[in-house]
């Protein structure tokens, strides 16, 4: 192997281990909290490695919450092929892409904390549009598959489409991650003290489809790992 390559490989391990050090922190606490030292540390590399990456602590964070999207859209489209969600009604998409906010929720409660976070960070920091457009390019892929459905919905009539696509989309995913959020950092539980909030969000989700969809509804709970 050329040295150049060797380099490159090295360069981009080193990368992806701060942006992983980065995450862990971030998730486990909070942005605000995490000292750009303390993911050096974390990814055993110097303070001055860091800053040949990444110029300042915003365009790390906005990488990491770049990355993380990517990555769970990633999954989304892996199970949206093992479903076979061409073939599927508009209902059916609509419902599986609440129950993919469902498994974010059981699988990567971290993405949660971190993304809860994250807005109010960058508009903390005044980011600027270019800083944000990684990101935002990385985020309106979900509003492209929700354009599918809105689509197979004009259609197929498995959904009541009176308010607008851009309403629709931005409520269903607020509520539904905004829930999930809050859930995943411990603000709300139930007063039996059980801590999986799987049953309740599925429930919310069960709410939403019946207020949107004029059919049955599937209320089987997703199977536990």
């Amino acid at each position: 192997m050329r040295d150049a390559e060797r380099d490159a490989i090295e360069m981009a391990a080193r990368r992806a281990r701060l942006l992983e050090a980065g995450f862990r922190l971030m998730a486990k606490r909070t942005i605000e909290a995490v000292k750009l030292q303390e993911i050096a540390d974390e990814a055993k590399v110097g303070i001055a490695t860091l800053f040949r990456y990444f110029k300042t602590k915003p365009d790390l964070v906005i990488e990491i919450g770049t990355n993380i999207w990517k990555r769970y859209y990633a999954e989304v489209e892996k199970a949206y092929a093992a479903r076979s969600g061409a073939s599927m009604d508009a209902a059916a998409e609509l419902e599986f892409f609440l129950d993919s906010i469902i498994e974010l929720y059981r699988s990567h409660k971290d993405v949660l904390r971190f993304n809860r976070n994250f807005d109010t960070y960058v508009q903390h920091e005044r980011c600027t549009a270019e800083q944000m457009r990684p990101y935002n390019a990385a985020v309106a892929v979900f509003a492209k598959k929700f354009h599918t459905v809105v689509s197979k919905a004009r259609k197929d009539g498995t959904i009541d489409l009176r308010v607008s696509e851009p309403k629709l989309f931005v409520n269903l995913l607020y509520i539904m991650l905004s829930v999930a959020g809050k859930y995943a950092e411990g603000l709300v539980y139930p007063p039996d003290g059980e801590h999986d909030m799987t049953d309740e969000l599925v429930m919310l989700k069960r709410m939403i489809m019946d207020s949107l969809v004029g059919r049955e509804v599937s209320t089987k709970r997703p199977n536990r790992r």
